[in-house]
């Protein structure tokens, strides 16, 4: 995958994760100007074949925009890379630990929980 690619999954594997557990107020956040531009558009009314920049993204992105649909208010913007600590950690901490999702529920009762928080205050 390239570096887009990888930004818009991530995105979408966060909604999804949300969407399950009963999230539908989001904010979204993400240091890919791109992938940012590309939510704003969809967010703004463009259909997803006229944001589809890249062929190897044209299914993530449909796959992207039907979700869009599930969430019933969302704020899209751009945030610097030091902005992102909470992902950098999520995302590092699911390296280690394999997928985030599936033991979000017991992160609550683990030290980490109390890092990631600090991150988030």
């Amino acid at each position: 995958m390239t570096n887009n690619e990888e930004e818009m999954m991530a995105i979408y594997q966060g909604f999804k994760i949300a969407i399950r557990n009963g999230y539908r107020n989001l904010e979204i956040e993400g240091d890919s100007q791109i992938i940012i531009e590309v939510l704003r558009k969809m967010d703004n009314g463009k259909d997803w074949e006229q944001v589809a920049k890249s062929w190897r993204m044209v299914g993530l992105i449909q796959d992207m925009a039907n979700t869009l649909k599930c969430i019933d208010y969302k704020i899209i913007s751009h945030v610097k890379r030091e902005g992102n600590k909470a992902t950098d950690f999520l995302a590092n901490w699911g390296c280690q630990e394999g997928k985030v999702d599936s033991i979000w529920p017991t992160i609550m009762n683990k030290p980490e929980w109390e890092t990631l928080n600090q991150i988030i205050i």
